[in-house]
């Protein structure tokens, strides 16, 4: 019998509404082919943590309670800091991949988001090539010499540094845009050329490009966002459009190459929606709520990105990577740190944690947990949370009146896990249908500021999973797959047993796998 094999293909916050839509009108034919004839399921990605948590999730087969990576910045534990928390070293866990390999099936990954390198693979690993997060781990590779043949035959990636930290000049976007197809067009033959070394039991390659584009050019493609200028460039209002085509030709080249004898799958990551949030009123709102102690630092993670990305071309590649692997940790310790005795949050009964912008997050100055906490546990932490939440919820739009906040959780009431304890106290879902400019409460008054970040378009809930081969079934899927069931899935394919750890379950019985074919070992040699 032969033995099966698997590629995955991950779009990073590629949008599922904008692909079904945009395959039904013929711009996607590739993607169309796969939702037409393949097996489709939503992705229920982990809830509230869109800023950190996906990837972690997808690779370890655990939620953002156990691998303790929800946001950009967190909190310190036992300190009023903050940290740079999306390094790859951080994750508690090898990737699910890892378990391929030891089990004798040969792998080959290429730019998982988040992953670092696991050593003595059986197989190839290349990380960081042209992720959107390069930054959370040095580019490398296994074998060594990997990475810098494929800089030999494809050169870097065109996009050294998405996020420049404020708004672009049209010439600017003009050349974004450029870069981003180039990149994709690059990325495509990367992956081929990787595809093809050898028949691998399992592939692994994703596309960044889509997550970029969707952050910066989606005021350009949305007539309805504030930033939308119908004079600008025809072309940049198409680009997210074009880079999905891209990406679209890029999967086909791939499936070209894989033959129809393997199953495919191609995944979603989470969508990508215009940048609607309340997070930058969320303080003054504490603040006459009086909880006091505001935080002057409201921030984004792109301001962590200083804007010197235009002298890239004066600094020999070698240099750059090296710095772009420290510059956002030393950035954060430079611009973020704050010192405990000067600290607003000392005298604060809750505060906002910056950051959480999406979903925004409020830490209670807890007694026994901060260095100064105020808050006693139990009952009056209780009423606290309890009041605020009430307060939060009443919040409406000071011009149309509508509501602007989803729901407030508190993180126990969505995850258990070891870092529980290092989430935020309320976590503070916002209605993103529109801007929020202007808010007003009973008790509060209204509170305004203008927007201040430089992204258009930021990430939404839910992905897409569509699946394709032999031992796939056809049609929409009527069941849930969680982020974290994608893992213990493919393991499940290949009959390799799934670790206790994991928090995810095989979905291979709705995808209709069928077990017969994946009972044969594979034990080939390891990569030279």
């Amino acid at each position: 019998m032969k033995s099966p094999r698997l590629v995955l293909i991950g779009l990073d916050a590629v949008d599922g509404g904008l692909v079904r839509r945009w395959a039904g009108e013929g711009h996607l034919p590739t993607l169309a082919k796969l939702l037409a004839s393949g097996a489709v399921a939503p992705i229920v990605t982990p809830a509230a943590v869109l800023e950190g948590g996906v990837w972690p999730t997808f690779l370890t087969s655990s939620s953002p309670a156990t691998h303790g990576m929800f946001a950009y910045q967190q909190l310190k534990r036992g300190a009023y800091d903050l940290e740079v928390a999306m390094y790859a070293d951080r994750l508690p866990a090898p990737p699910f991949w890892e378990s391929l390999s030891r089990a004798g099936k040969r792998v080959a990954v290429i730019d998982a988001p988040f992953a670092r390198p696991v050593k003595r693979l059986n197989g190839i690993q290349v990380t960081n090539w042209g992720a959107h997060d390069a930054w959370s781990w040095e580019r490398s590779s296994y074998p060594a010499s990997l990475v810098e043949d494929l800089v030999r035959r494809f050169g870097d990636h065109p996009i050294a540094q998405c996020n420049v930290g404020r708004k672009r000049t049209m010439a600017e976007y003009r050349r974004l845009r450029e870069q981003l197809l180039e990149g994709v067009r690059r990325k495509s033959a990367l992956l081929r050329h990787c595809l093809e070394l050898e028949d691998w039991d399992f592939f692994l390659g994703v596309f960044s490009e889509s997550h970029c584009v969707g952050h910066h050019f989606w005021h350009f493609f949305d007539p309805e966002h504030p930033r939308h200028d119908p004079s600008a460039a025809p072309e940049l209002g198409t680009t997210i459009l074009d880079v999905y085509r891209e990406i679209d030709t890029g999967i086909a080249a791939l499936l070209e190459r894989i033959g129809g004898d393997a199953d495919v799958l191609v995944m979603l990551s989470h969508g990508m929606g215009p940048f609607y949030a309340g997070a930058h009123l969320l303080q003054s709102v504490l603040d006459r709520r009086g909880m006091s102690g505001a935080f002057a630092q409201e921030s984004d993670s792109s301001v962590l990105e200083p804007p010197v990305w235009n002298l890239r071309r004066l600094v020999p590649p070698p240099v750059r990577r090296r710095v772009k692997s420290w510059l956002p940790r030393l950035a954060a310790g430079l611009w973020h740190r704050t010192h405990p005795e000067l600290s607003p949050w000392r005298q604060a009964r809750a505060f906002t944690v910056p950051d959480h912008n999406m979903t925004s997050g409020i830490r209670i100055n807890l007694r026994g947990r901060e260095p100064a906490g105020i808050v006693q546990p139990g009952a009056e932490l209780d009423g606290l949370c309890g009041e605020l939440t009430k307060a939060l919820l009443s919040l409406e739009d000071a011009q149309t009146g509508r509501k602007v906040v989803q729901w407030v959780a508190r993180p126990d009431e969505l995850y258990q896990g070891p870092h529980l304890a290092d989430f935020p106290d309320l976590l503070v879902e916002w209605e993103h249908g529109a801007p929020i400019r202007a808010v007003r409460a009973p008790g509060i008054g209204t509170v305004a500021e203008d927007f201040p970040w430089e992204r258009s378009g930021d990430h939404r809930a839910n992905g897409l999973l569509a699946a394709l081969g032999p031992s796939f079934r056809s049609g929409e899927i009527e069941g849930e797959i969680r982020t974290q069931d994608i893992a213990s899935t493919v393991l499940d394919y290949f009959g390799v047993p799934i670790p206790s750890r994991y928090e995810g379950k095989s979905v291979r019985a709705l995808l209709g796998v069928a077990p017969s074919r994946h009972s044969s070992p594979n034990t080939r040699a390891a990569f030279p």
